[in-house]
């Protein structure tokens, strides 16, 4: 067995035409993810509705900032709980690999910048801790950004405190992850009732988690930006006393349609 699967990767993201990682996994263009930032959840969720992706979303979280947007590239991993033979053949692959450590430590060994770790751990708190502040500074160094797991986190209180990091967890806990193995990394796996791929675009916001398909990533910003100049130029003209909020708040009229493209060409002067 080998804990990372190149050939499944790029079979599930074959969508996705653009540069990948040794492992096969997508690489969206820094800047989409830079963008991506200003996205809400609504946002993407109307664009990811329209392509028919209807389970890319998990909420009911804690989050340790809300106030902070997390967005970055899938590294996923899988846990399940364990058993002798399963566990006894992850570790020995694991050391014909060379890795060193925890089960949990092998995944975060293979971040880089811009990258967000998702982790099923099935939901699992006491003695589901995925990682404390060590594996934790682990991830903030690598990444610049943080972890979504669908378990449990322990010394948050060093945590919290950490500068531009951020967690989507289901729980805190003082114990450590115990009676779990971990069979794959970068393979398909669940986080709540929503369904997550190696590569895919995670956006974080105070209400929840989005799992973004690559190949949707350009689209869902350019959608969310053109949304946000209809609103900038609507709640303008409101206040100019040109046009009611009923008549913004509703699909424009073709003199309205004129007025604004005649806005926008001068709004990007």
């Amino acid at each position: 067995m080998k804990l990372t699967n190149q050939d499944l990767v790029r079979s599930v993201t074959s969508e996705w035409k653009g540069e990948r990682d040794l492992s096969g996994r997508p690489l969206v263009d820094a800047g989409i993810i830079k963008r991506m930032e200003k996205v809400t959840s609504e946002e993407a969720w109307g664009t990811l509705r329209r392509n028919g992706y209807h389970h890319n979303f998990a909420g009911d979280f804690h989050i340790l900032h809300p106030e902070r947007i997390l967005v970055g590239r899938a590294v996923t991993c899988r846990f399940v709980p364990t058993r002798p033979d399963l566990n006894n053949a992850i570790e020995r692959t694991g050391e014909s690999e060379g890795r060193v450590g925890g089960q949990n430590s092998w995944v975060i060994d293979e971040l880089v910048e811009d990258d967000v770790i998702v982790v099923d751990l099935f939901g699992k708190v006491f003695d589901g801790t995925f990682a404390g502040d060590n594996l934790s500074t682990a991830i903030r160094v690598s990444t610049k950004r943080g972890m979504v797991i669908d378990g449990g986190l322990r010394d948050t209180q060093r945590i919290y405190e950490m500068d531009g990091f951020n967690a989507f967890i289901r729980g805190m806990d003082p114990s450590a992850i115990n009676d779990v193995s971990m069979p794959d990394i970068n393979g398909i796996i669940r986080i709540g009732v929503a369904t997550c791929l190696p590569g895919d675009v995670v956006l974080g916001t105070m209400e929840g988690v989005m799992f973004i398909p690559p190949h949707l990533a350009e689209e869902v910003v350019i959608s969310s930006e053109n949304v946000r100049l209809r609103d900038e130029f609507g709640q303008q003209r409101i206040a100019e006393g040109v046009y009611t909020a009923g008549e913004v708040d509703r699909e424009f009229s073709d003199d309205m349609e004129r007025d604004y493209d005649q806005w926008v060409a001068n709004h990007q002067n």
